[in-house]
């Protein structure tokens, strides 16, 4: 049994898009029922304030229209006779009850301007005298009406005590002889507070729907955004996935390469210096001409390395360069290579890497499995597209043996389709027949890649890569 543990790279942290869902949801609810709640809360000030204002509006009304006009100095005038002031009185208290059976109205009093009850619907507080708040003054000094809720636990409202919450508007009335009098008319202010709530009511479902309605609108726009947003990342960890992986092939093909080209060379070297020196002299000059070509050798595969560890970069170096040092692998092992790259290649600088890694894979396959004397890497661009074609003189290959498939150290070509793949490209394969292989034919690989056999020998890769390429 064949037991592969996970690479732990691979396990990227992904994001609870659930959670992040459902929690958009749920702030939308919050922020809409802080809405909907700061929103009652100023529709009952609202509907407080408009009360106010109409019991205020009523009251000057009755003030102007029902009460001055049935006044008489007889309430007012301690010199007047009883006969005077009892039909005055009369009058006004049929006025004022033609107002109470009409309206909401529980209680009016009477006020003169040192604080004497001069009539009221309560008998009793009739002729007491009570200090008057410095909101009555003012309203016997301005003629305005104004309006309040009233303070039960005051002496002079004790009678109203038991009929729950009152408001109490005054206004200015006066008398023929002009004298200014207090009029004070009470309301139930339940009915305030029962306007309030409707509205309030209303105002609350209007919000909590209108919230409702956006989230329903909206959800379909999340969960598009989410899922969007959630394909971009698995593309990322995709690529992130690719580009270790790559890392981690490019690491170890370069040790292997140190491991069998510089290491083998130097410690071969070392065994044929100590023959050197055990030598007769007349006899050493050959064996130093080899020690020499040996470490030429060497100096010239480190150089390689290096140019693999820190290439050349295309934006910053120039593709000729940067191509350079891709093809270095294959002067490295003797292969001739031939470049044929424009000074000015005017392509986005992510199709340009992408060309540098294209060349480096394709170099190091043939340097692995060609067996070729000869690379030719040539590079075209054109007002719509940047074209590469590496060319090599080597032994061909079954293109649909090795494309499909994927063994253990033969990521090749894996590589080279998702270079193009990353890159938005079109690559293309010729190859020639491998040998024992039978006739040339076109074939289709089902793998992305445009290939097809043919009797010459070599292969030869073409990577097409529009100007506005992006990986």
């Amino acid at each position: 049994m064949l037991v592969v543990a996970a690479d732990p790279r691979r396990a990227a942290r992904t994001t609870p898009w659930r959670r992040v869902l459902v929690g958009l949801v749920v702030t939308a609810l919050l922020g809409g029922a802080a809405i909907a709640t700061v929103g009652t809360l100023a529709s009952q000030r609202t509907a407080e304030r408009f009360a106010i204002e109409d019991a205020t509006d009523d009251t000057a009304t009755i003030a102007r229209a029902v009460v001055e006009p049935v006044l008489d100095d007889a309430l007012a005038d301690p010199r007047a006779t009883d006969t005077e002031r009892s039909a005055a009185v009369d009058r006004l208290q049929g006025a004022v009850r033609s107002v109470t059976d009409t309206t909401a109205a529980v209680r009016v009093k009477l006020w003169s301007s040192d604080g004497t009850v001069l009539w009221s619907d309560e008998p009793r507080l009739v002729g007491e005298r009570f200090a008057l708040s410095e909101d009555d003054r003012a309203a016997l000094e301005t003629d305005r009406s104004d309006a309040e809720v009233s303070d039960l636990r005051a002496p002079e409202n004790r009678y109203e005590r038991g009929r729950g919450p009152l408001l109490e508007a005054y206004q200015a009335v006066h008398l023929p002889s002009g004298g200014p009098l207090l009029l004070e008319v009470y309301y139930p202010y339940d009915t305030v507070l029962a306007s309030a709530a409707s509205l309030r009511a209303a105002f609350a479902a209007l919000a909590f729907g209108t919230v409702a309605v956006g989230i329903a609108l909206l959800l379909p726009v999340l969960l598009w955004m989410v899922l969007r947003v959630r394909a971009g990342q698995r593309d990322r960890e995709r690529l992130l996935v690719r580009a270790l992986d790559a890392e981690t092939a490019e690491r170890r093909r370069l040790a292997a390469d140190l491991h069998d080209g510089p290491v083998q060379d130097v410690a071969g070297l070392a065994l044929s210096l100590g023959a050197a020196a055990r030598t007769p002299a007349a006899d050493a000059s050959a064996v130093l001409d080899d020690a020499a070509r040996t470490l030429r050798q060497a100096v010239s595969a480190l150089r390689s390395s290096m140019a693999v560890i820190q290439p050349a970069a295309p934006d910053r170096d120039g593709l000729a360069a940067a191509l350079s040092d891709a093809t270095a692998r294959a002067r490295a092992a003797g292969v001739a290579v031939v470049l044929d790259v424009p000074d000015v290649v005017d392509a986005p600088a992510v199709a340009m890497t992408a060309v540098v890694r294209f060349v480096r894979e394709v170099v190091a396959n043939t340097v692995r499995h060609a067996r070729a004397d000869t690379v030719e890497v040539v590079v075209r661009g054109t007002d719509t597209a940047l074209v590469v074609r590496v060319a090599d003189d080597g032994v061909g290959f079954d293109p649909a043996v090795v494309l499909g498939s994927q063994r253990s150290g033969h990521l090749g070509t894996t590589l080279l389709r998702q270079i193009a793949e990353d890159a938005g490209g079109t690559l293309r394969l010729r190859t020639g027949r491998a040998p024992g292989a039978g006739p040339g034919t076109g074939t289709g690989t089902g793998t992305g890649i445009e290939s097809r056999t043919g009797t010459a020998p070599g292969t030869a890769w073409e990577l097409t890569l529009p100007t506005g390429a992006r990986s």
